[in-house]
């Protein structure tokens, strides 16, 4: 299992996890055929990040969008956008410009037509912020 799709496994538990409305990934009904996901070190340390700091995760999203509002987000959007500030913030073997780049493919395969293009704007806003912390 390659780095994209343990990645793209990742955004659907994080995803899964909204839904659910707990972001403890030990509580998700995990089909079988995903289970080995949790056996992948980058998916456990994303799932964890995120189970340990969603609220600075979301302040960081909430923060760097421009002319929305958070909650108008759609789950799939925020669910990406999750997966790659999670990995931005505290996954440093992880080049941030390899997180943005996989989140903007994410949303392109998962998204609507203008997913890519808002993934993209809030993600490099994000990346600045981080650069001058």
């Amino acid at each position: 299992m390659n780095r994209e799709v343990i990645r793209e496994k990742t955004m659907q538990m994080i995803y899964q996890m909204e839904i659910a409305g707990k972001f403890d990934y030990s509580e998700l009904n995990v089909m079988e055929e995903d289970m080995n996901i949790l056996n992948k070190k980058q998916a456990v340390e994303a799932l964890t990040a995120v189970k340990e700091h969603i609220a600075e995760i979301d302040e960081k999203i909430a923060s760097n969008i421009d002319n929305w509002s958070f909650d108008r987000i759609s789950k799939t959007d925020l669910a990406i956008l999750r997966t790659a500030v999670c990995e931005m913030m505290f996954m440093d073997s992880i080049p941030k410009a390899v997180s943005i780049n996989e989140a903007v493919k994410l949303s392109k395969k998962y998204g609507d037509e203008k997913s890519y293009k808002f993934v993209n704007s809030v993600l490099a806003k994000i990346d600045k912020s981080l650069e001058k912390e």
